[in-house]
């Protein structure tokens, strides 16, 4: 919750989600997709929005593949991690979902911003990687982007990419190192980079959620 506003329930050609609208809107408000990680839902990522300005649309997705109570992937979890074909399956059911409720509720958002958390973070790089045409900024934390995929992806241009990433010191899932590498890789190819690091495990250190708002908060 954020400036009294509660979280809506809705549902896009079959897919859950939660949403809330702009407490200030603007000429310029902007759409905000809030990815959850492996055995998420889209109600956890809320406690990070805090630091995000007013002025946005929240949408949080549910993950397709149902686990448990509550509990949610994007895709199963094998030793070897998806090709990006995958992937791209999933971010083209998505924009084709995004795109309908922002036809049906006539907004004007050519392109949107995406955070992610863990396996969210990696689905928010290949929805910047897959459709860069929609993605202006982007928030990977506690990520990583798959060794193969950055093979696949060698030729590509992220040229005016904005993409901060926040990744604990500490984190027994995710290792640092795999946060360090993907920022060198993405500035190779274009993309300015805020890589923040805390002293903690797998979530969000309060130094980098705190840079997490100027970042959003940014007009570029």
């Amino acid at each position: 919750m954020k400036d009294g506003i509660q979280p809506e329930n809705i549902e896009i050609d079959g897919w859950s989600f939660r949403i809330q609208r702009p407490s200030q809107p603007n000429e310029k408000t902007k759409l905000l997709l809030l990815f959850h990680g492996h055995l998420g839902n889209e109600n956890v990522m809320w406690t990070l929005i805090n630091p995000i300005p007013g002025t946005y649309y929240i949408l949080a997705p549910r993950a397709p593949i149902r686990l448990g109570v509550d509990q949610y992937s994007w895709h199963e979890i094998h030793p070897k991690w998806p090709d990006i074909t995958l992937y791209e399956e999933i971010t083209d059911q998505l924009i084709q979902r995004i795109d309908t409720w922002l036809e049906e509720h006539q907004l004007n958002c050519a392109q949107l911003d995406t955070m992610g958390f863990s396996q969210g973070a990696v689905l928010a790089y290949a929805l910047a990687f897959l459709h860069p045409e929609k993605v202006r900024k982007m928030a990977a934390l506690s990520g990583f982007i798959p060794q193969s995929w950055q093979k696949d992806l060698n030729n590509r241009d992220l040229k005016g990419k904005h993409i901060f990433i926040a990744h604990g010191k500490q984190d027994e899932i995710v290792p640092l190192n795999k946060a360090r590498q993907a920022a060198a890789w993405l500035k190779e190819h274009g993309a300015q980079v805020t890589l923040c690091e805390a002293d903690i495990g797998h979530k969000v250190g309060v130094n980098c959620f705190k840079s997490l708002g100027a970042f959003f908060r940014s007009p570029t």
